[in-house]
């Protein structure tokens, strides 16, 4: 999450360019929006990991999956237009990947004057999130700050279980097994294809992980700031 952050502050500046980042969280961990409450001692006392997303929405229990991030000017042609605008073309683009594995074309939900109350991000559906036959099969959340974007998102492999509701996965809907490593491969296949623009494997600079590591040790792995970013919902 700290990764996500640096990348997002040093866009602005033009230290860090449109990027995609692929990545999953290990051991399994639980993120949540950032201004969720704070989860249920059940939680706590299970071990879980437990982590604030920079983006808003609700919990996610990363466990078998994979999940992708998009740092980019808001106004930058690839993404530009209102926050829903921009979670359509983003959407497309996921799509296309999901298709490159095998799935039907995929329906974008409608928007909705008021989203249904739920814990859980896969529970309900925002408007251009990706659905087969109904059931949610990517979640996603969406921060701009000073003209930049950020959006994350997961998509599930398997079931991570440990929900109330587990949604549907890849293996589900595939009828098999789907590895990290042909995930990703399909995110960028798709992201370029639907972009037309060819994107290169990168580390971070040095910049971006200076940042990281400070805003990891400032807010991402403070207990305080966890607490006062809930405290502020």
């Amino acid at each position: 999450m700290a990764v996500d952050d640096a990348l997002l502050t040093l866009c602005r500046p033009g230290q860090s360019p449109l990027t995609l980042r692929l990545f999953s969280f290990r051991p399994p961990c639980l993120s949540l929006g950032r201004f969720q409450p704070m989860p249920p001692d059940t939680f706590r006392e299970s071990g879980l990991d437990v982590v604030r997303r920079p983006t808003g929405g609700r919990a996610v229990l990363h466990r078998r999956d994979v999940c992708y991030s998009v740092v980019a000017p808001a106004d930058h042609s690839l993404v530009a237009g209102s926050i829903l605008q921009s979670y359509g073309k983003i959407a497309r683009a996921l799509a296309e990947a999901l298709a490159i594995l095998g799935l039907p074309p995929l329906q974008e939900a409608a928007a909705q004057s008021r989203l249904p109350a739920a814990d859980w991000c896969f529970e309900a559906m925002a408007p251009h999130e990706l659905a087969l036959d109904g059931a949610k099969l990517v979640g996603s959340a969406q921060l701009r700050r000073d003209g930049i974007l950020l959006q994350q998102g997961s998509i599930r492999l398997a079931s991570p279980g440990g929900e109330p509701s587990a949604p549907i996965s890849l293996e589900e809907a595939l009828g098999r097994r789907v590895s990290r490593r042909e995930m990703a491969s399909a995110l960028v296949e798709g992201f370029g294809g639907a972009w037309g623009v060819a994107f290169r494997r990168g580390r971070l600079t040095a910049a971006e992980e200076q940042l990281a590591q400070r805003l990891e040790r400032q807010k991402y792995a403070n207990a305080a700031w966890t607490r006062r970013a809930a405290e502020a919902s």
